[in-house]
């Protein structure tokens, strides 16, 4: 798995990747079927409370990571994903 950032694409390592919430894959509003995605990503986020809270969880790691990533592009320095921002 490959982590996207501003600061560049940088690898998911596996014991990072395990705990990761599953959450699918947002809409792509450019799509031809971008209304059927936004439906389907709807309709999953509402199925369980739980879906909202693991999406939510994702969404908060991923910020982090964007900005630890940053800092080290900053500062000069090599950049590791790591669970920072999953609990």
């Amino acid at each position: 798995m490959i982590l996207s950032t501003s600061s560049g694409d940088f690898p998911i390592p596996a014991e990072v990747a395990r705990r990761l919430p599953n959450v699918p894959a947002l809409p792509d509003p450019a799509a031809t079927d971008a209304r059927l995605q936004i439906e389907d990503f709807r309709h999953w986020l509402d199925a369980s409370p739980e879906h909202a809270i693991d999406y939510e969880r994702l969404r908060r790691w991923h910020l982090v990571q964007e900005e630890l990533a940053a800092q080290a592009k900053a500062e000069n320095r090599a950049f590791v994903v790591s669970d920072d921002g999953l609990e």
